[in-house]
């Protein structure tokens, strides 16, 4: 879940393709009555639609993003992607995961938190948004 460090800031802008949001949107609701799908579900209902050959750098299904996690400073390389998709041993992230319902959407530069299982709250700027899809 995202989640933002004043409650007067206002959430970075984030965007998806019609394509996505019609993948993603019965997936969330499917798993509304769980953290990520709830997630994920705000995530689309804040989204601004972009076409789906959008010139725009956001993260997409199929984006191979960098982030930085602001702990500890460390560097990660991924591609997002749907669940039946997803190997964290070829870093395929599942889009339904925490820090990938998070990610769907965001743009190079934002810095947003989530909230892992064990209830901890990671914080993570994107670096790099490519797209392969």
């Amino acid at each position: 879940m995202i989640s933002h460090p004043s409650s007067s800031a206002r959430p970075p802008a984030v965007y998806i393709t019609r394509a996505d949001y019609e993948q993603l949107s019965p997936r969330a609701e499917a798993l509304r009555h769980t953290v990520v799908g709830q997630s994920l579900q705000t995530e689309l209902e804040r989204a601004i639609l972009a076409p789906d050959r959008s010139t725009r750098a956001f993260v997409k299904l199929g984006s191979t993003i960098a982030y930085e996690d602001l702990a500890n400073g460390a560097v990660r390389r991924l591609k997002l992607c749907l669940p039946e998709d997803a190997s964290l041993d070829d870093m395929r992230l599942s889009v339904l995961t925490p820090v990938g319902a998070a990610l769907i959407g965001a743009s190079v530069g934002q810095v947003f938190e989530y909230v892992v299982s064990d209830g901890r709250v990671r914080r993570l700027r994107v670096l790099e948004v490519g797209d392969d899809a």
